[in-house]
């Protein structure tokens, strides 16, 4: 058998988050694999809701697929631009218990915007995970070095939105993670 390399361990994030039967998780910037979206849509259950919301309208009917072919029934995909305060008109304010910005913060110069939108969403009390391409580890993988995004300044987001870090980890040999609550 092949040896793979584990770039993102998925499973280890939703664990870590905390994700539980019942509960409403949003993969803000879902991407095209919808990976964290559906994880969580397998250990959420029935009486659970996993949201899919990215920018990219077209990649949505392949997460929406792919959900169907694994027996995921509380995958529901959203187009919606984060970069826009209150754009994700679907998801009500304060209804997420814990929201996912995994790999997406490069994509973007407004970072603070993306974060803000995604904090809309999320109850008091719940998390907003954060994950992202190390910018201190040359690789082939990832982005060009400088689009990575720094822990710094997502910290220094953090403080003007007035969330708590409570945990910082390493996802991967490649990417950093922080855990805010709201």
């Amino acid at each position: 058998m092949p040896y793979k390399t584990v770039i993102i361990d998925i499973p280890a994030i939703l664990q870590r988050a905390g994700v539980k039967p019942g509960m409403v998780v949003a993969d803000f910037g879902t991407g095209r694999e919808g990976r964290m979206a559906l994880g969580a849509g397998k250990i959420i259950g029935d009486s659970g809701k996993a949201y899919a919301i990215d920018v990219v309208k077209t990649i949505l009917p392949t997460i929406a697929n792919k959900a169907t072919m694994h027996g995921i029934n509380n995958v529901e995909t959203v187009w919606s631009d984060l970069e826009v305060y209150g754009a994700t008109k679907v998801i009500a304010d304060n209804s997420v218990d814990v929201g996912f910005l995994v790999t997406t913060l490069f994509q973007s110069r407004e970072r603070l915007s993306m974060m803000k939108e995604s904090l809309r969403m999320i109850q008091p009390g719940g998390k907003l995970v954060v994950v992202d391409w190390r910018p201190d580890v040359s690789a082939t993988l990832g982005p060009e070095m400088d689009r990575r995004v720094h822990v710094e300044e997502i910290v220094k987001y953090a403080q003007e939105l007035n969330i708590e870090l409570v945990e910082e980890f390493e996802p991967g040999e490649y990417h950093w993670g922080l855990i805010f609550v709201k």
